[in-house]
C-alpha cells in the first residue's frame, strides 16, 4: 500500500497483481477509481514523478508462479485508467520486497538503488527511470560476496553497506572509489 496526497494504491496477489488505484478524499466514502491486472505482484511502491510509481516485486506465470524480481514502472496520472509501462528484471530476489528500508530513491539522478540477489550473487542495482521507461544504471559488488543492504547518497558518491563492509562508488556509473571491510 502506498499512500500519496488524497489517492491511495494497493497490490493485492493469487495470481496476478492487482493494482488498485483508490481515491481518499472523502474519508466517509473511499472508492476504487481505476485497477491494472498484470501477472506478478509489487511488494514496495515509491513515487519516482509525476504520476508514476515504481514498483518493486516478483513477475510471475499466469498461473501466478513467481519467477524472479522485478522492478515496473506504473502511470498513475488517470486514476481510472493505471498503466504499466515498463518492467526491467532485477534477478531472483531483493530485500526491497519485505524492508523498504533496502530501497533507495535518487531523484535528483532519476536513479533507484534496490538490493538484489542474482545467480547466487548478492548486488546493489541500479535502475534509472527516465521519461517513462527503466534502464539498468549498473550495479555495486562487494567484495566477498556480502548481501548488499542499504544504500546512501553524499554529493556524487553512493555509500552501500553489507555484512562485511561500506563500498563508495560513483554516482554516474556506480563503479568502485573505495572500499573498507567490518573487522572483528
Amino acid at each position: 500500500v502506498r499512500f500519496m496526497g488524497p489517492m491511495g494504491y494497493v497490490v493485492t496477489f493469487r495470481q496476478t497483481d492487482p493494482l488498485y488505484v483508490l481515491d481518499l478524499a472523502d474519508p466517509e466514502r473511499p472508492r476504487v477509481r481505476g485497477e491494472l491486472k498484470i501477472p506478478g505482484y509489487s511488494a514496495y511502491l515509491h513515487p519516482v514523478g509525476e504520476g508514476l510509481l515504481l514498483g518493486v516485486g516478483q513477475d510471475a506465470t499466469a498461473t501466478g508462479q513467481v519467477t524472479g524480481s522485478q522492478a515496473s514502472l506504473f502511470d498513475v496520472s488517470d486514476p481510472a485508467r493505471p498503466a504499466r509501462l515498463d518492467t526491467l528484471d532485477l534477478g531472483d530476489w531483493s530485500e526491497a520486497e519485505q524492508d523498504h528500508h533496502a530501497f533507495l530513491w535518487w531523484g535528483r539522478a532519476g536513479l533507484a538503488l534496490v538490493p538484489a540477489v542474482a545467480d547466487g550473487e548478492a548486488l546493489m542495482r541500479g535502475v534509472r527511470v527516465g521519461g517513462r521507461a527503466l534502464r539498468p544504471a549498473g550495479a555495486v559488488r562487494h567484495p566477498g560476496g556480502g548481501v548488499v543492504r542499504r544504500s546512501v547518497v553524499r554529493g556524487e558518491r553512493v555509500f552501500t553497506v553489507s555484512d562485511g563492509g561500506v563500498a563508495t562508488s560513483d554516482l554516474g556509473t556506480l563503479r568502485p572509489v573505495g572500499w573498507t571491510p567490518f573487522t572483528g
